[in-house]
């Protein structure tokens, strides 16, 4: 079960006790917490923005990221970090990540001290993954017959993302339009469905659904924000996008698009994605 946190303010319980009237909390500090994925999990690139912290399976509260979390106990403690993600990018619409696994660690716990945990999470095991990883010319997304352009072949972006090669594709008055899509009519068995995806781009992107309801169809589902900042740079962001609605919905041949018009007043537009794939749990 998927399990959705929509306020994030910080608390804490005083679940471990000390001396009776001793107030006097440890620290563990919870920089961040990184992915180890494989290159058919389709690489380890993440975007953990919260953490739902325990100290020996007592739970202390959701933590965003970094974290400064005090906790009432001294010595020898099992902490346990579980990571959490905004879904579909919204600030207020964080949940536990239902495909990554809780981490567990140790840290010895000292009164108005700080100790530190590096936290890493891998996938659940029952994680199937559809990757499309971009290095690839032929690769796994089409381009729709309507787009007025096409991706560009695998290239290595400056920044890089990750160390490897992209796709991209850039629009202006001439091309204004790209529709790029998934053809593997996804089946459905029911639970969760996330998209993860890693975009640099100056302009929208919507991410939506086709499928078949009698004729074929397309709905779009959620609109991806530019990462084009005010002083000019445009640096890669990573998003996680609930499909579980219209993946366990009475429809067939369910597919993936994303797609992007050059922007009224825009003279040219440009879009790069990476890392894009499709995961599910094992029923």
């Amino acid at each position: 079960m998927i399990r959705t946190l929509r306020n994030t303010s910080l608390f804490l319980f005083p679940l471990i006790a000390c001396s009776k009237g001793d107030k006097v909390a440890s620290f563990v500090d919870i920089p961040v917490v990184t992915v180890q994925a494989t290159e058919e999990q389709g690489g380890s690139t993440s975007k953990i923005t919260d953490a739902w912290v325990s100290v020996d399976d007592h739970f202390l509260g959701v933590w965003e990221l970094p974290a400064h979390v005090p906790i009432l106990a001294e010595g020898d403690h099992r902490i346990t970090v579980v990571p959490a993600i905004k879904r579909n990018g919204t600030f207020d619409d964080r949940l536990r990540y239902p495909y990554y696994n809780a981490w567990n660690g140790n840290a010895y716990l000292i009164k108005d001290s700080t100790a530190s945990v590096q936290p890493t999470t891998t996938y659940l095991t029952a994680s199937t993954f559809w990757v499309e990883p971009c290095s690839d010319p032929i690769g796994r997304l089409n381009v729709s017959d309507d787009s007025d352009t096409l991706l560009l072949p695998p290239f290595l972006p400056d920044p890089a993302l990750d160390n490897t090669t992209c796709r991209g594709f850039v629009l202006d008055a001439a091309h204004p339009y790209i529709r790029i899509y998934t053809d593997e009519d996804f089946d459905v068995y029911g639970g969760p469905v996330f998209m993860e995806l890693d975009y640099r781009t100056d302009l929208t992107l919507t991410v939506g659904i086709l499928y078949n309801n009698g004729s074929p169809a397309s709905d779009p589902w959620v609109t991806v924000a530019p990462t084009l900042k005010s002083n000019g740079s445009m640096p890669w962001n990573k998003i996680y996008i609930d499909l579980s609605t219209p993946f366990n919905s009475g429809i067939s041949q369910r597919d993936i698009y994303i797609e992007a018009r050059l922007p009224s007043g825009q003279a040219s537009a440009t879009g790069y994605i990476d890392n894009l794939k499709i995961l599910r749990l094992t029923p």
